[in-house]
């Protein structure tokens, strides 16, 4: 029955009420700077009210309410505005990383260098020039001596600088893994507390917050899905993004379900997946040097990767071998991250990945753990692409390395073969120093290829695997400059047969700064014969010297370098613009985010004086029916 005692009761349920209540919001306040912090409140409700009781049968007065409880304490999180943080934050990633890297190269290549006249586009233009000059006097053989030199020299350290930002890359890509693995472990952990406190009926929230956290930061490394298990458990796997023609981010197949890279409801369980890095890939061969070939007929190359990306110590690294074509060794090289088990040791699947978003099967009970020496294929590999992330920026970048590095090659080779086509006068490749009367002597290659130490081993199979890194100039000229042929005619001996200088074949190179060559479709094999087919003819004006002349659809190699420059300053331009778009999106999904889950002081101070004043209005009662009491127990006896 309702009385003065039932009136302290509920005071009191208020006194504990608002009490709750201020303790969370001085946690509000205490966290308003806090990472990933989401604002929490105390959601109160009546208790169970009392029903007064009717007299003679007829209508009671009603219920009586009994007061107040905090039913729970709730963070205020929307879940929609965290997948869409996410997904921002992957592309963002992406893009930033780009931009990162491709500005690098950018500075290599670009225009602030051949503004200094130090540029390869500014040394091709002097290089030419000097064999103009040469045309009219021997006495510049120094000049073209040093131009080329510098031209060389210049491609040689571009491509050092280029095949340095590509090393830098795989750097990142390793601590990116390290990095990964390290959260997943302890989102598992997080997700195990999380799970064992909503099982004693609390409420989790600031586990949750960093989780969620956790989450985030997972997501700019590359797409993830996650999907909502019992007890705000959840399991975390790769998202996919087949989409991107050529990526996905589908993870491998195990038992007709994706392998989770967070596991909910057992997280030690052995499937559980994670990645490992690789460090190296060599091609085996022989004690002859012969490349080892395995059944399909491909290249066996030696593949090292660490255990989850730990490379502190050699216990960590797994050595495997496996067949592959060229282009799947250099896709190889640009994706170095494999799936691994919970222990790091990588899978072996079936099926590969593809394209069209198909994953590839785990192979039941085996993995590749390094205890075979049998090459398995490319497609055994569990190879991670991702979808989006720092790590796709990444393995994007790797990619157009790769491609600029090609063009260099191929300007460099182009450069090459055309220039000593014509100091020889073949299409075809001769040897320098010839004495057998079968072609001129002298000296033929005006470039030559660096990691030929011995010239008198020099072939034809090293012209043709000139690139930008190797190309230099010949020793023999550098040494004298006057070895280097300008005229017509030449004997065996190597001597001019012009009765004057006439510098036929210097205006024939120097002529060349026109020519429209097919330098895009050189390649490792391409001799000089696949370069000049039909345009290497001889010229009546210039005394019926052969020169190089051209092709349809051909560029010349001043514009093809400049082309290349432009591709980069393109890809550098759409990764800035597509990262400032992103970054605007994800400002705004951030700060919508923020106005609802983030921390306000002023209206924690509102709310706090609301508290407040409610604490002592609860007291007041308590102090009020404390003098009734009094009455009560102590005036009535008067």
């Amino acid at each position: 029955m309702p009385g003065l005692f039932s009136i302290f009761n509920t005071a009191k349920s208020g006194l504990f009420a608002q009490q709750t209540a201020i303790n969370v919001t001085s946690h509000n306040i205490a966290n308003a700077n806090t990472d990933g912090y989401s604002r929490q409140r105390a959601d109160m409700e009546t208790t169970t009210p009392y029903t007064l009781p009717s007299v003679d049968g007829a209508a009671g007065a009603g219920q009586l309410g009994t007061g107040v409880t905090v039913d729970s304490i709730e963070r205020i999180r929307d879940s929609f505005l965290d997948y869409q943080i996410r997904v921002e934050k992957g592309a963002n990633g992406q893009y930033k990383a780009r931009d990162k890297y491709l500005s690098q190269v950018e500075k290599v290549l670009g225009t602030d260098v051949e503004s200094s006249g130090t540029g390869i586009s500014s040394l091709i233009q002097k290089f030419f020039s000097s064999w103009q000059s040469l045309s009219t006097s021997s006495q510049n053989v120094s000049t073209v001596k040093e131009q080329a030199y510098q031209l060389t020299n210049e491609l040689n350290h571009t491509y050092s600088q280029v095949s340095n930002i590509k090393t830098n890359t795989n750097t990142e890509i390793k601590n990116v893994v390290v990095n990964v693995n390290n959260i997943l472990g302890k989102i598992s952990n997080l997700n195990q507390q999380i799970k064992d406190t909503k099982a004693t009926g609390q409420n989790p929230n600031d586990l949750l917050d960093s989780r969620d956290l956790l989450l985030d930061q997972l997501s700019s490394e590359f797409g993830i899905n996650i999907t909502d298990k019992d007890s705000d458990g959840i399991d975390v796997t790769t998202s996919n993004s087949a989409s991107v023609e050529g990526d996905n981010g589908s993870a491998p197949l195990l038992d007709g379900k994706p392998l989770n890279i967070v596991q909910s409801d057992n997280p030690d369980d052995t499937n559980v997946a994670s990645f490992s890095y690789i460090t190296n890939i060599t091609a085996v061969a022989d004690s002859n040097g012969n490349v080892t070939k395995d059944s399909n007929g491909n290249t066996v190359y030696k593949v090292d990767y660490y255990k989850k990306g730990d490379t502190l110590t050699d216990a960590n690294k797994v050595s495997i071998y496996v067949g592959m074509t060229s282009d799947q060794e250099k896709e190889l090289d640009e994706n170095r991250v494999l799936w691994a088990d919970a222990d790091g040791v990588a899978y072996k699947v079936t099926g590969g990945q593809d394209p069209s978003g198909k994953a590839a099967t785990v192979v039941d009970g085996e993995k590749l753990d390094g205890t075979s020496v049998d090459p398995i294929s490319f497609s055994e590999l569990a190879i991670f692409r991702p979808p989006t992330g720092e790590l796709k920026g990444y393995t994007s970048v790797q990619k157009n390395i790769d491609d600029y590095q090609d063009e260099l090659n191929n300007f460099a080779k182009g450069l090459a073969l055309s220039v000593n086509a014509i100091i020889s006068q073949s299409s075809t490749w001769v040897a320098d120093n010839v004495t057998d009367g079968s072609a001129e002597g002298g000296i033929n290659n005006f470039f030559v290829n660096a990691d030929q130490k011995d010239s008198s081993k020099y072939s034809a199979v090293d012209e043709n695997n000139i690139t930008a890194a190797n190309i230099t100039v010949n020793v023999a000229i550098m040494n004298d400059p006057s070895k280097i042929k300008v005229d017509t005619k030449y004997d065996s001996k190597g001597n001019s047969l012009s009765t004057s200088t006439d510098g036929n074949r210097a205006v024939a190179v120097a002529q060349l700064a026109n020519s429209l060559m097919n330098i895009g479709g050189i390649t490792s094999d391409s001799s000089r014969s696949d370069l000049l087919k039909n345009i290497f003819k001889s010229d009546s004006t210039i005394n019926n010297v052969y020169s190089v002349g051209k092709v349809d659809g051909g560029s010349t190699l001043d514009n093809y370098f400049n082309d290349l420059v432009n591709k980069v300053g393109n890809h550098e331009q759409e990764a800035k613009q597509t990262l400032d778009t992103q970054s605007v999106q994800l400002q705004s999904y951030t700060q919508s985010r923020e106005a609802n889950s983030g921390v306000s002081i002023d209206e924690e101070m509102t709310n706090l004086i609301q508290f407040q004043h409610c604490y002592q209005a609860n007291a007041k009662m308590i102090s009020t029916v404390d003098e009734l009491l009094d009455v009560v127990i102590n005036q009535l006896k008067k």
